[in-house]
């Protein structure tokens, strides 16, 4: 653990003095800061044995004084910790009494009055600090509500596998899960009972799985799993019918008896590999195709799934051709979710994206937008967005109600970009104060080299700037200080869970501690009862958003409180 120029721990070699080594005793007044420092500290010999020790380090890991005396230093370090002393500060885990680990930062300085070599060691607990930093970590690669992997975690699993694979010659597959009409559970029973469904639903899809198998949670109902080695399509298919026999198991929740299926969409990359975005993306049109049929089934994606995914702007083929032409006939929509202060006053509407599908119904963001990132209508979908929002913003004509704009982050990179925000600022008349562009934490590192310029740019332009999602793709904000960004939203996983579970609600009180000490807004979203107003608002939060607040909804349903500025929130 610590370690001493060359000097190795080893076995005894002069007798322990026991309490204030002698050499202390000629010099009072450093034995009694010794004895008497809240700091735990010891005296070592060359050796790495324990000539004395003081009664903050006794306390520390839990020993009688006397019986540490004479012990070695690597009996009380972690076995992995162990290694040679040197002068200095290294941070380290040592054991407990009760076997537990604990962290501390060693600081470690010659001490000559002890003896020749002697040295004085100091142990600052980091153990909390540790634990923090490892809740954090935590929370930002699993779901909160079921523990799985989330989306980040899962591309990296992805990522992984499909490298083995490129080597191995296996083949992967990817298998997207969506519960069929788990809106309805909601709606019937609520979301207290549809939270213990979906953590109910993930026991089951992991009783299902190969122990090599990575299942991960996207969020709302949707879950995607990743097969390593995956054999003949009979083990497929056997792999599937486990996998939809765990989901379809009764449930029963407060007495309620509750019933679930799925729907499945199956994407498998040969050999060569194809690329994370692409299997995800035929594993979810595969899953949509499934879901037509009405019944609980699935569906291995196939050539002309694959054309359907890209399809020829000519043919009117292929959902991303059908959403082309949405955007080219002006066929999108905006809905709009209110931004309070937690005194109620409106402060902002959220631009939320809505595609009225011919076929399929009234289409969320989710539905969508993940097969649009990294292909060529990404840019023309971003463009069409940021109009329609900045031109409904100057219609209701003040700009102390901002109008947000969710962005990715790799188109806010692109050279002139902040030139385009302007000349759409001067194109509908409206101010640069009224506008909020955002960007979710995840998207981050894939965002180009030229984000922190378009942003300084955008800054000084007057608009404000916003990272969403934040605490669910471990950014720290050290990670971030060239982003000159105004408002921290917390991810609303955390805020769902901030009253009756610890780590949540660590987790929403540190982003809110971390972003007012980095000069920066926290903001709440998911907000949907009053405790979670409550915690919120004991933790400083000023500005909240979610269904307490306000359901998305179109514009024009939005008069009443655009023209009050106010939404009424419980008291707390």
């Amino acid at each position: 653990m610590l370690r001493h120029d060359d000097v190795q721990e080893g076995p005894a070699g002069a007798e322990p003095s026991g309490g204030v080594p002698s050499h202390m005793n000629g010099a009072p007044r450093l034995g009694t800061v010794f004895a008497r420092s809240p700091v735990a500290m010891a005296v070592v010999d060359t050796a790495g044995r324990l000539l004395a020790v003081n009664p903050a380090l006794a306390v520390y890991l839990g020993h009688p004084e006397a019986a540490l005396v004479g012990t070695m230093l690597h009996d009380h370090t972690a076995p992995d910790d162990v290694g040679r002393l040197r002068t200095g500060t290294v941070e380290r885990r040592l054991r407990h009494a009760r076997g537990h680990d604990l962290w501390a930062v060693v600081s470690t300085v010659p001490m000559p009055e002890a003896g020749e070599g002697a040295l004085l060691v100091s142990l600052d607990d980091a153990t909390s600090r540790r634990n923090t930093e490892r809740m954090l970590l935590h929370a930002a690669l699993h779901d909160s509500l079921t523990n799985l992997p989330n989306r980040r975690l899962l591309r990296d699993r992805l990522d992984t596998a499909l490298s083995r694979a490129q080597r191995s010659g296996a083949r992967v597959g990817v298998l997207f899960v969506d519960l069929d009409r788990f809106k309805a559970v909601n709606d019937t029973y609520g979301h207290d009972v549809g939270d213990e469904v979906l953590v109910s639903v993930a026991s089951g899809i992991l009783g299902a799985l190969r122990s090599n198998d990575t299942v991960a949670r996207l969020g709302g109902d949707e879950f995607v799993i990743v097969c390593e080695e995956l054999g003949s399509d009979d083990d497929l298919r056997r792999l599937v019918d486990r996998l939809l026999e765990g989901v379809s198991r009764p449930i029963t929740v407060h007495g309620r008896k509750v019933s679930v299926s799925a729907s499945v969409g199956v994407a498998i990359a040969g050999p060569e590999a194809d690329s994370g975005d692409e299997l995800m993306r035929l594993a979810d049109l595969a899953m949509l195709r499934a879901k037509q049929s009405m019944a609980p089934t699935y569906v291995v994606a196939d050539d002309s799934l694959a054309d359907d995914l890209h399809g020829d702007p000519g043919s009117g083929r292929g959902l991303l051709a059908e959403l082309r032409h949405a955007i080219q006939g002006d066929l999108l929509q905006l809905h709009y979710q209110p931004v309070v202060r937690v005194d109620g006053r409106l402060i902002g509407l959220e631009a939320l994206l809505r595609w009225p599908h011919p076929r399929l119904g009234l289409l969320l963001p989710g539905d969508f937008l993940p097969r649009v990132e990294g292909t060529e209508l990404a840019r023309s979908l971003s463009d069409w967005v940021l109009r329609a929002a900045v031109r409904d913003a100057a219609a209701w004509a003040d700009a102390s109600v901002r109008v947000s704009v969710n962005m990715w982050a790799e188109e806010m990179s692109r050279p002139g970009f902040s030139e385009t925000v302007a000349m759409l600022l001067t194109w509908a008349g409206l101010q640069a104060s009224g506008l909020y562009l955002e960007m979710h934490e995840q998207d981050l590192p894939e965002a180009g080299p030229g984000l922190a310029d378009e942003l300084d740019r955008l800054r000084r332009l007057g608009v404000g700037l916003a990272i969403d999602d934040y605490g669910s793709g471990g950014t720290s904000l050290a990670g971030m200080r060239g982003l000159p960004v105004d408002t921290l939203k917390v991810d609303r996983s955390f805020v769902a869970g901030c009253v009756d579970d610890a780590e949540d609600g660590a987790v929403v009180a540190a982003v809110a501690t971390a972003a007012r000490a980095a000069g920066r807004h926290p903001l709440a979203t998911g907000v949907e009862n009053a405790a979670q107003l409550g915690v919120l608002r004991r933790l400083g939060y000023e500005s909240v958003q979610g269904y307490l607040s306000g359901a998305p909804a179109p514009l024009i349903d939005l008069r009443d409180v655009l023209a009050s500025r106010q939404v009424v929130l419980p008291a707390t």
